[in-house]
C-alpha cells in the first residue's frame, strides 16, 4: 500500500492561532491555552473559544508542530515537539497573565496534563477526554504495520451529532495519518501516568461514556492518578469523543467555565485569609454529572 502525495500545504485558518500572549507584561485577567487533538485543528476549540471570551477571559488556539502543513511534517514530529510546544507557550503566558488555564481535548487533554504536572504555576487544567492508555491491540496494530506501511487511512471522527457536527464546523484534516506519530503517542502514555501524580493545580477532567478512541477508563484513572486536592471528574453519557462539537458541548462550556471562575474565586479568597493570617485548608471535589 503507498500513500498518496498530499498537496504541498494544507490549509489551516491562520486566524486559530490568534490570541497570543500581549507583549507587554500585564500580570492581570485570565489567559487560557486551548490544544487540539491528534491530526486536529485549532477550530475544533472555536466554539469554546468564543465562549470563554465572553467570559473575559484571554483564549488562544495552539497549532501543534506537524499540523496544518503536510503529511510529511506531521511525520516527522511526535510527542516531544508538541509537549514542547504548549510548553513553551504556557511559560510565555505566565510571565504576562495573573491566571493561566490549559484547556486541552485528547492529545491537547494529555499534553495540558504533562505540562501542568511541570509548571507550577499553572492556575488550572481542563482536560476532554484524556488519553493515559488508549486500546491495547490499537498498539500492537499500530507497532506490526509501523515497518510496512508509512501511514493508514484517517478515521472518521467520531462523533455523536454527525450531522450537526457537520453543519456547524468544516472539518479540515489530513485524509492519511503517520504511523510514526501515532506510536510517539502510545509510547509517550507511560511516562504520562507517572508524570499526573505531579499535577498540583485544581483540575477538570471530562470523560465521554461512549467515547470510541479514548477509553472513557482513562478519564477516571486520570482523575484518580493526577495529584491535585482539588479534582473534579465529569462523565458524559451522550456523547463521543468529539466533545466539544457533539450534543452535550453545551455542558462542557459551562463546566469550563465555571471551573475557571471558581479557581480563580478561591485562589482570591485564599490570599485574602492568608493575608489575615488564617490557615489554607484545601478540599477536594468530586462529581459525575449524568445527561438522559
Amino acid at each position: 500500500m503507498t500513500t498518496p502525495t498530499p498537496p504541498h500545504t494544507y490549509h489551516i485558518d491562520h486566524s486559530d492561532e490568534a490570541g497570543h500572549a500581549p507583549s507587554h507584561p500585564t500580570h492581570q485577567g485570565a489567559y487560557c491555552l486551548l490544544v487540539h487533538g491528534f491530526n486536529g485543528e485549532p477550530a475544533e476549540m472555536r466554539e469554546l473559544a468564543n465562549v470563554l471570551r465572553a467570559e473575559g477571559m484571554k483564549p488562544r488556539r495552539l497549532l501543534l508542530p506537524g499540523h496544518g502543513t503536510n503529511i510529511y511534517d506531521f511525520a516527522a514530529h511526535g510527542w516531544d515537539d508538541w509537549f514542547a510546544a504548549v510548553r513553551r507557550a504556557t511559560t510565555e503566558a505566565l510571565g504576562r497573565y495573573e491566571w493561566v488555564f490549559l484547556i486541552g481535548h485528547s492529545l491537547g487533554a494529555a499534553l495540558s496534563l504533562a505540562v501542568a504536572s511541570v509548571e507550577p504555576e499553572v492556575a488550572g487544567v481542563v482536560a476532554l477526554c484524556p488519553p493515559v492508555r488508549l486500546h491495547g491491540p490499537t498498539q500492537r496494530l499500530v507497532e506490526r504495520l509501523r515497518g510496512v506501511v508509512p501511514a493508514i487511512p484517517t478515521w472518521t471522527e467520531d462523533v455523536h451529532d454527525r450531522q450537526g457536527a457537520r453543519s456547524l464546523y468544516r472539518r479540515n484534516v489530513y485524509p492519511w495519518t503517520p504511523l510514526s506519530a501515532v506510536h510517539s503517542l502510545f509510547t509517550a502514555l507511560p511516562n504520562l501516568r507517572g508524570m499526573l501524580p505531579d499535577v498540583r493545580c485544581p483540575a477538570l477532567i471530562v470523560r465521554a461514556q461512549r467515547d470510541h478512541v479514548v477509553p472513557a477508563r482513562d478519564g477516571l484513572e486520570a482523575y484518580e492518578l493526577i495529584g491535585s486536592t482539588q479534582k473534579k471528574l465529569i462523565t458524559l453519557e451522550r456523547s463521543f469523543h468529539a466533545v466539544t462539537k457533539d450534543v452535550e458541548r453545551e455542558i462542557v462550556f459551562a463546566e469550563t467555565v465555571t471551573f475557571c471562575h471558581e479557581v480563580m474565586v478561591g485562589a482570591h479568597a485564599d490570599h485574602q485569609r492568608s493575608h489575615h493570617g488564617q490557615q489554607r485548608h484545601p478540599h477536594q471535589q468530586q462529581a459525575s454529572l449524568t445527561e438522559s
